[in-house]
């Protein structure tokens, strides 16, 4: 394993924007490290923050086959990654790293040295000592530093420089570039200024009077002996004391040695004299004059730099004054084409073109400040010259000076929609749907747009405010009071009607989203628009829930419910009735009656049903026409991101592009490369359309949940046949997986899992062994079953109402049979009970204590309030399965402290899954905190969910 070091070519500036760089720069790194260690390939430092903070850091090279090298730091402070005391740490690690190969320190002050011509024997050696020197030093004097812009001529790169000292052969490159020259400026009281600057040749100080041209040659200076590499890092260190570093490798900078060759230089090398030029920095490559003109140069000036611009530099700035946007709405009001021009000078200048071009050129690489959550600053947009350039002179090149601010959302629009399609000119296509790119575009802007345009963007923006929008008055018809944030609710929902978009509707289980659905139509109907039926479509276990909730809260709404085998008698009444509800199987039965209709409000609850973008109900869905869309989910993110674009297609189609476009823009950096950018970008861009609130941030009234983890050691005959098991499938499975992979093997591991699984729960479930022969479980105990019998008396005489949930229906049986066998009271709902709203009135009305309960059966759409505790006998893969039953009772109506108990036994496959769980819980989460994270099962997983046990005399 390589010890950590920084490569001879590493450039902080590929790896941290120039801000971060400043601020690691303005913690003086050297003076703020209080520790550095290599410790193999990690890079462990410890410095202090800005204020009197000391932060912990511990910094790796990756090399990525696919990116190169990366930067993986991480720091102790609220940033955490890739912060500027990594940045400061790695300036403080690069320093030492130079030192050491010198063999020397830093050049100090005393080696920029100028009063009096020096001996002529004079020289010094690098890593020496300075001799004594002349009493006036410059590094007394006030310098003031300076950047001249302009070109240089019969330029030679410093690797063709070591090529002429170490070889017989002549150089004849010429080449004529743009390029920075770098000074020390004097400004004497009452006198000229005197320019000090860096012979690139001769590697040492000397000035010229500006006043007087002629002795501008006749350079007197300190001189150093050359030493390639280490005057290059000599020449490097100079820059440092003058506070040159953070511009020099944040915009990607290589000092050359520029030489000019005498009209005599021959080929035997011996007569090729080397006439001394000043120092001058050029980048390294030339693409990158944009990003240091709009970017460095800033930094510089804000330092006290003084920056002059020679006749001769070929790029001009210009500033776009007047922004004018035209929008016009196409037939249907779905699209709006958008065009887009600056007055420039008092020419007009279509801007979109130039926009496209950078866009298709990749230029947006090197502009990371476009691709951050909050863009500054200015882009400097290349503006085509068709003017001829003098002879001998470079072609000029027009840089129109652009906000970040104003550009930015459109430019990432354009990336993620038609950058590999590529476009010429003319209007752009905006969709409705895409609110946050056409706010932006028209902010602070003169806009030419129809009515219902501006009024869009009004709403927009009010939206994005952070104000409440205009509240909305329940109908006095719906027979319930509505909470604040359900008010709230209903605003969000009445102002996507108004603007013709759709949304999801993502609050979390149990406050009531069929509530404020049922309001939002009650109102329509009030206000006479809903001169259609409107369509809600729901898991089959629904359907009861949503006919009673219908018929409390909004009596006045005509039901039709298509259910059952005589669900056809009813279709000559969905013309007249006001809300329809049917179940996703029979919606698909049913698709060409539905699809004859034209609807107000079509309505899917339990939306993640359409996560799949291929499946029928998801197609047949998509198909039905409807002026306003409407997704009711807990979950619209459960697996990965496929599943968001199949809703957000539902609701706004066209949004995120074709699902192509959005794998490739947005899925696969973000699950695949963990694209934090990428994962910020999409949750604004879906921002608007979703609406979630959590119990904690709305419902103060909701008492306490307590969440216990209850672990239990397998022992015994039930401990073998877990490791039998294990091991037997574990050699199976690592030989499929050697023929196939482990993509191709991931159902045979399901299986495997599925029987470990129930080893865990009870050994009786497990009906076949491995290959086939009968298990061995019948006899052995179940130490979950023993944990689960000691507990549940206790809390049945405590008076605690139980719900306990587990995947295993069998598993209820065996729980069911204990019970009758300790005379405990219960109820018992799987996917065979018929009355499963009878069942839950006599729970909620105190029949029983106990409710046993199947987690498909019985995971979503009951309301057991009565309920403050909740047992999951096995735990399941999807954590947002789980909440959903545990939400059965912790949800609003619940007066009672919640406790939920989970039960696992300790060290096996179970351990294993919670661990899977949090992974699965952070892709849920991706659109409120911006982090990606794996879903899928991958080779350390499996290693892991079938480790073998702790032998039991190792366990404590």
């Amino acid at each position: 394993m390589t010890d950590f070091s920084l490569p001879d070519d590493f450039d902080l500036g590929e790896y941290f924007d120039g801000r971060t760089l400043a601020r690691a720069v303005d913690l003086k790194p050297e003076q703020a490290i209080q520790s550095m260690q290599v410790i193999g390939p990690v890079l462990s430092t410890r410095l202090h923050g800005s204020g009197s903070q000391a932060y912990a850091q511990r910094t790796e090279l990756v090399n990525d086959r696919r990116l190169g090298l990366r930067v993986m730091g991480h720091c102790t402070c609220p940033v955490g990654l890739n912060c500027k005391h990594v940045a400061a740490a790695l300036i403080a690690f690069e320093a030492q790293q130079v030192r050491k190969q010198r063999g020397g320190g830093l050049l100090d002050e005393s080696t920029l040295i100028k009063a009096t011509p020096p001996s002529p024997q004079m020289r010094l050696t690098l890593g020496d000592e300075p001799p004594e020197l002349p009493a006036v030093s410059l590094g007394a004097l006030p310098l003031i530093p300076v950047l001249k812009l302009t070109t240089c001529v019969d330029v030679v790169s410093e690797a063709m420089l070591h090529h002429r000292y170490g070889s017989q052969s002549s150089i004849n490159t010429k080449v004529r570039q743009a390029a920075a020259q770098l000074l020390l400026r004097y400004q004497p009281e009452g006198s000229e200024p005197v320019d000090f600057h860096f012979p690139a040749v001769h590697g040492a100080l000397g000035f010229s009077e500006r006043e007087d041209p002629e002795q501008a040659g006749q350079r007197q200076m300190v001189r150093f002996e050359r030493q390639s590499k280490q005057e290059a890092t000599a020449l490097l260190d100079l820059c440092n004391t003058l506070e040159f570093r953070s511009w020099s490798l944040s915009a990607g900078l290589a000092i050359n040695r520029l030489t000019r060759l005498n009209a005599g230089s021959g080929s035997n090398g011996a007569g090729s004299a080397l006439e001394g030029e000043p120092l001058v920095l050029v980048p390294q490559r030339r693409e990158q004059w944009p990003h240091i003109l709009t970017k460095q140069l800033p930094l510089l000036k804000a330092r006290g730099w003084v920056v002059e611009v020679q006749h001769d530099f070929p790029y001009e700035l210009h500033t776009a004054e007047e922004w004018t946007v035209d929008v016009d709405e196409e037939a249907g009001g779905d699209w709006f084409s958008v065009g887009m021009k600056v007055t420039v000078e008092g020419q007009s200048v279509d801007l979109l073109p130039l926009l496209v071009g950078l866009v298709q050129t990749g230029w947006l690489k090197l502009n990371s400040d476009l691709r951050d959550g909050q863009p500054r600053g200015e882009v400097l947009v290349p503006w085509p010259d068709d003017a001829v350039p003098e002879p001998g002179a470079l072609p000029r090149q027009r840089l129109l000076r652009i906000p970040v601010q104003r550009v930015a959302p459109l430019m990432e629009w354009m990336r993620s929609v038609f950058a590999s399609k590529g476009k010429d000119s003319g209007p752009l296509r905006l969709s409705r749907f895409d609110l946050g790119t056409l706010e932006a575009v028209t902010a602070q802007t003169t806009v030419v747009a129809p009515p219902s345009f501006t009024d869009l963007i009004e709403q927009v923006r009010l939206l994005g405010s952070g104000r409440s929008l205009p509240a909305v008055q329940p109908s006095p018809n719906v027979q319930a009071t509505l909470r604040h944030y359900q008010l709230d609710g209903l605003a969000w929902m009445d102002f996507l009607r108004r603007a013709r978009l759709g949304g999801v509707l993502a609050d979390d289980m149990g406050l009531g989203k069929t509530l404020q659905t049922l309001a939002l139509l009650q109102g329509e109907l009030d206000a006479g628009r809903l001169d259609r039926p409107s369509l809600v479509v729901v898991p089959t276990s629904l359907i009861a829930n949503w006919q009673t909730e219908a018929q409390r809260f909004t009596p006045g709404l005509k039901l039709v419910v298509l259910h059952g085998p005589q669900r056809m008698q009813y279709f000559n009444r969905i013309e007249h009735a006001h809300l329809v509800i049917t179940s996703y199987p029979l919606a698909v039965r049913d698709i060409d009656t539905l699809a004859s209709h034209d609807w107000h409000y079509l309505l899917l609850d339990e939306a993640q049903r359409i996560k799949n973008s291929r499946s029928q109900a998801t197609l047949s869905l998509k198909g039905l026409r409807a002026r306003h869309r409407l997704c009711l989910s807990g979950t619209p993110l459960e697996n990965h991101l496929g599943e968001l674009w199949s809703l957000m297609d539902f609701v706004c189609p066209g949004l995120l592009g074709s699902e192509a476009q959005f794998r490739e823009h947005y899925r696969n950096p973000i699950e695949k490369r963990k694209d934090t950018l990428q994962a910020e970008h999409l949750a604004r861009r879906v921002r608007p359309f979703i609406l979630r609130r959590t119990k904690l941030q709305v419902a103060r009234e909701l008492p306490e949940k307590t969440e216990t983890h209850l672990r239990v050691e397998l022992s015994g005959t039930q401990r073998d046949l877990y490791e039998t098991v294990r091991a037997t499938m574990d050699k199976k499975l690592r030989e499929a997986i050697e023929k196939q992979g482990l993509a191709r093997s991931q159902i045979m591991v399901l299986d495997a899992l599925l029987k470990l699984r129930q080893v865990c729960c009870d050994p009786r479930l497990l009906k076949m062994g491995p290959e086939g022969a009968p298990a061995a479980g019948k006899a052995a105990p179940s130490a979950k079953m023993a944990l689960l019998l000691d507990l549940l008396p206790t809390l049945v005489e405590d008076g605690r109402r139980i719900l306990l949930f587990s995947q295993f229906t069998e598993m209820l049986s065996l729980i069911e049979a204990e019970m009758v066998r300790l005379k405990i009271d219960y109820l018992k709902l799987t996917g065979e009970t018929h009355d499963r709203a009878g069942m839950v009135d006599k729970f909620q009305k105190g029949s029983a204590p106990l409710f046993l309960i199947s987690l498909k059966a019985g995971g979503v759409g009951l309301n057991l309030t009565a309920a403050d505790t909740v047992i999951l006998y096995d735990p399941w893969w999807n954590p947002a399965v789980e909440q959903q039953a545990i939400d059965r009772c912790y949800r609003i109506g619940q007066d009672k402290p919640v406790f939920v108990y989970k039960l696992l036994a300790s060290g096996t496959v179970e351990d294993k899954m919670v661990e899977l769980q949090e992974r699965k819980a952070g892709l849920a989460d991706l659109l409120l905190s911006g982090v990606a994270s794996d879903a899928a099962l991958n080779a350390q997983d499996f290693d892991e969910l079938f480790k073998p046990l702790i032998p039991e005399e190792s366990t404590p």
